[in-house]
C-alpha cells in the first residue's frame, strides 16, 4: 500500500476523531431553567409514589450516576430525592453549587435537599476515624432524612469509588443505613464514577435523548465544567461502561446492542445488612423497570 492510498484509509477514522474532538472544544450552554433554592426542607415529606434517594457527594455527582433515578422518574413515576452531601470543598463556590445543583434537579425533574444548610463538612474516612462524634452528628443528618423519605431505592458511591469524598459517602450512607429501625429495607444500589466497580452486577441502558438531558443538567454545574468537561465527556463514559460490561455475560461474548449505559452494583438493605443480588440483569433503553427491583 503505497502513502497516498493509506492516507486516503485513514480518512473516515481522522474525521471520527475530529468530530469527538470538536464535542469537546464546544462548550454547551445550560438551559433556561431554574430551580427552586434548596435548604433542608424536603418538598414533600410523604407521596404515594415510590421513593429513591440519591447520596450525592458532591453536587454533579446525582447526574453523573442519575441514569437509573432519571430512567426510574420518567418510565415508573417515581420520585427521586438527591441528598447533597457536600457542596464541595472550595467555601466560596458553595452558593454557587447550591443554585447549580438547584437548576440541575429543575432540568431532571428531581427533588434536592440539604443534611444541613451549608452541606455537611469533611465527610471523609479520616474524618470518621479521628472525630466520631462529629461523624456522629454527620449520621445522624442523613439518618433523620431517610427516616422522613422511608425511601425504597438509595443510590450510594461504591466504597473504592476514587475519591475521598466519594468513599466517605459510601461510609456515611452505610452508617446511616445502620441506624434505621431494623425492619427497615430497601433496595440498594452502589454507584461508580471515578474508579470502576470491581463486581458490578447490572447494566441500564440510555437512550440518546436520556442522555441528551443528563448533559444538559450536567452544563448547569458552570463552575465544574469550567474546569473540567464532565458534560461533553459524559457520554465517552457511558460508552465506556457498555464495553466494560463484558464479564456480566461471559469473556467474548458480544455487548448489547445499545450504545450508551452505566453499570452498578444492586441488591438489598435488609435485616441490617447490603447483600448483593445474585441476578445480573440488563435492561436496554427500551426495557422495563418494573421488574428490576423485584
Amino acid at each position: 500500500m503505497n502513502d497516498k492510498t493509506f492516507s486516503a484509509s485513514m480518512a473516515p477514522f481522522r474525521e471520527a476523531v475530529d468530530r469527538y474532538k470538536d464535542l469537546l472544544d464546544r462548550p454547551l450552554p445550560p438551559p433556561p431553567l431554574h430551580g427552586a433554592p434548596l435548604g433542608t426542607t424536603l418538598r414533600t415529606d410523604r407521596s404515594s409514589a415510590p421513593c429513591a434517594v440519591l447520596l450525592a457527594p458532591h453536587p454533579d455527582d446525582e447526574t453523573l450516576t442519575g441514569g437509573l433515578p432519571l430512567r426510574l422518574r420518567q418510565e415508573e413515576g417515581w420520585r427521586i430525592v438527591v441528598i447533597a452531601t457536600t457542596l464541595g470543598s472550595n467555601e466560596t463556590r458553595r452558593t454557587e453549587r447550591k443554585a447549580e445543583l438547584a437548576d440541575a434537579c429543575a432540568v431532571l425533574d428531581f427533588e434536592g435537599v440539604l443534611p444541613a444548610e451549608e452541606g455537611l463538612n469533611d465527610v471523609t474516612l479520616l474524618n470518621r476515624e479521628n472525630d466520631p462524634l462529629a461523624w456522629n452528628e454527620k449520621v445522624a443528618c442523613v439518618q433523620a432524612l431517610l427516616q422522613r423519605i422511608a425511601p425504597q431505592a438509595l443510590f450510594i458511591p461504591h466504597s473504592a469509588d476514587g475519591h475521598a469524598t466519594h468513599i466517605g459517602t459510601h461510609v456515611l450512607g452505610m452508617d446511616a443505613l445502620a441506624e434505621m429501625p431494623k425492619d427497615f429495607s430497601c433496595a440498594l444500589i452502589e454507584t461508580e464514577y471515578w474508579t470502576p466497580l470491581r463486581a458490578p452486577n447490572a447494566l441500564i441502558g440510555l437512550a440518546p435523548q436520556t442522555v441528551a438531558q443528563l448533559m444538559a443538567a450536567l452544563a448547569c454545574h458552570k463552575g465544574e465544567v469550567a474546569r473540567n468537561p464532565y458534560d461533553r465527556r459524559f457520554p465517552a463514559f457511558l460508552i465506556d461502561s457498555v464495553r466494560r460490561s463484558e464479564p456480566l455475560f461471559g469473556a467474548g461474548t458480544a455487548t448489547p446492542p445499545f450504545a450508551f449505559g452505566q453499570l452498578c452494583r444492586q441488591g438489598r438493605w435488609i435485616k441490617g445488612r447490603f447483600i448483593p443480588s445474585a441476578l445480573r440483569p440488563v435492561r436496554g433503553a427500551e426495557d422495563s423497570l418494573a421488574t428490576l427491583f423485584a
